[in-house]
């Protein structure tokens, strides 16, 4: 039997304005999880998050895209954006921890800006629903991401999982397609007939500047390749919404 803990208190807004809900309820269910389960289940899958390795881009010019052997770095303990990404980087010694003491496999899964029908608390939603009642104000536009839709992370997630190469490995899930922020927005006005400039904005500090996670390591271990395009993953999204 597999294990995966799927479960996080995600979204950016979340991180400055509860960020002590946030850690704790990384911190715990994860804790009390392995104290249940370790050594009770043929692997556990922890999905982790690109957060962690923000610091490391922002302050050493980690290099973009950005492999799993990237140091986790906390640049500043004083902004509470750190709550989230220092509680998933917590939660990844955790797991290991349980590996070395208590002799349970696991696989770390770092997740790259997933999107789809259904979300909410993310950029996507978020700036379709402003921008539709007119905001076009756009904070961190110069920002890169690089955005996977939902179907191909659970793909991928799925090849993982019941994949005996994966044992005991951290690896990237994502796609190798860095886009600004700007570049995003103006798909999601394209796509909805939303017309206006956008405002730009500097982006929250904190906020890292690049952020596109080396698929390498997923492609060697998995064979597997994305197959939904940006463009065509943004429209189902929005359809949705």
């Amino acid at each position: 039997m597999l294990f995966r803990s799927l479960a996080a208190f995600n979204g950016t807004k979340h991180f400055y304005e509860r960020p002590f809900d946030v850690v704790r309820d990384n911190l715990l269910p994860t804790q009390y999880l392995l104290d249940r389960y370790a050594g009770k289940v043929k692997r556990f899958i922890f999905t982790g998050t690109c957060e962690s390795y923000a610091g490391a881009v922002d302050t050493f010019n980690w290099a973009v895209p950005t492999d799993e052997t990237v140091p986790l770095v906390i640049n500043d303990v004083t902004n509470p954006r750190w709550s989230y990404g220092g509680s998933k980087i917590a939660n990844e010694i955790q797991v290991i921890a349980a590996h070395h003491q208590l002799k349970q496999d696991y696989t770390i899964i770092r997740y790259h800006n997933i999107y789809g029908p259904g979300q909410v608390d993310h950029f996507i939603p978020e700036f379709y629903h402003r921008a539709k009642q007119g905001n076009l104000v756009l904070k961190g536009w110069e920002n890169t991401r690089s955005f996977m839709y939902i179907s191909d992370a659970v793909d991928a997630t799925i090849n993982i999982m019941f994949n005996d190469l994966c044992k005991n490995e951290i690896i990237n899930v994502g796609v190798n397609d860095e886009r600004s922020i700007k570049e995003i927005a103006e798909i999601i006005c394209q796509q909805s007939n939303i017309v206006g400039d956008l405002i730009l904005e500097d982006a929250p500090v904190g906020s890292v500047k690049r952020r596109e996670g080396n698929s390498a390591k997923l492609k060697r271990l998995t064979n597997f390749e994305s197959k939904v395009s940006l463009t065509d993953g943004i429209k189902l999204t929005l359809e949705s919404l």
